[in-house]
């Protein structure tokens, strides 16, 4: 059974997560304090974490980074905090997707569900293609990206989009397709996962190619 990492102290949020997780198919392990959250990660080994960002100890911002430093399990941050400078570090720092407080449990579920499909999926199609773009080469199979010939670092997300681009150069992509077919969901009108991906992917791979911006419709990429 698949197990979710439950990083939380908030007993209101704790019991009906914890309900909605177990009635999904999942098991959970629930850890209330951040000072042992990086060793109840490696000791349980879960498929997926949900981490808040005040916490008791070590807040969520220092475990997202040493999660991120040992490992790519899917992480989805959880936290009251609306700025879209928090949203772009966290997911900067690795995040998979950022929740706002309050949320819906369901909503939260279903993503759940659909990170989880995703990886899953990206692992059956395992290819040794290697894909360009201008001076960019993605290595699809060993999901590494150079610019020049120098190695970046990148999400797990940042990379599918950047595959996405580089599959799609010079045709205008829809906002809601890479959603639906990198983030895994389709309840795009007021989130702007997407957007935060994109804008720290423009910054890693700097002028390389040119990340357009078709406002209210999507994206397209030109080779500089």
């Amino acid at each position: 059974m698949q197990k979710i990492l439950l990083i939380e102290d908030d007993t209101g949020i704790i019991t009906p997560l914890r309900i909605y997780i177990e009635q999904s198919g999942y098991s959970i392990i629930v850890c209330q304090d951040g000072n042992l959250a990086l060793d109840i990660f490696t000791t349980e080994k879960p498929t997926l974490i949900i981490l808040d960002i005040n916490l008791p100890g070590k807040n969520g911002i220092e475990i997202c980074e040493a999660i991120r430093a040992i490992s790519e399990t899917p992480i989805i941050i959880l936290s009251a905090r609306e700025s879209e400078d928090d949203k772009v570090m966290l997911l900067g720092l690795g995040a998979d997707d950022y929740v706002s407080k309050p949320f819906s449990p369901r909503e939260l579920m279903a993503r759940i569900a659909t990170i989880i499909k995703r990886i899953e999926s990206r692992k059956k199609l395992k290819t040794n293609k290697t894909l360009t773009l201008g001076n960019i080469s993605i290595d699809a199979k060993n999901f590494v990206v150079t610019v020049g010939g120098d190695e970046i670092k990148l999400t797990k997300t940042e990379f599918a989009i950047l595959e996405y681009f580089a599959k799609n150069t010079d045709s205008v992509i829809k906002r809601e397709s890479l959603m639906k077919d990198i983030i895994g969901y389709e309840n795009y009108l007021y989130d702007r996962t997407i957007d935060t991906h994109v804008k720290n992917l423009r910054k890693k791979i700097g002028e390389s190619i040119e990340i357009e911006t078709i406002r209210g419709i999507g994206y397209r990429t030109h080779i500089v």
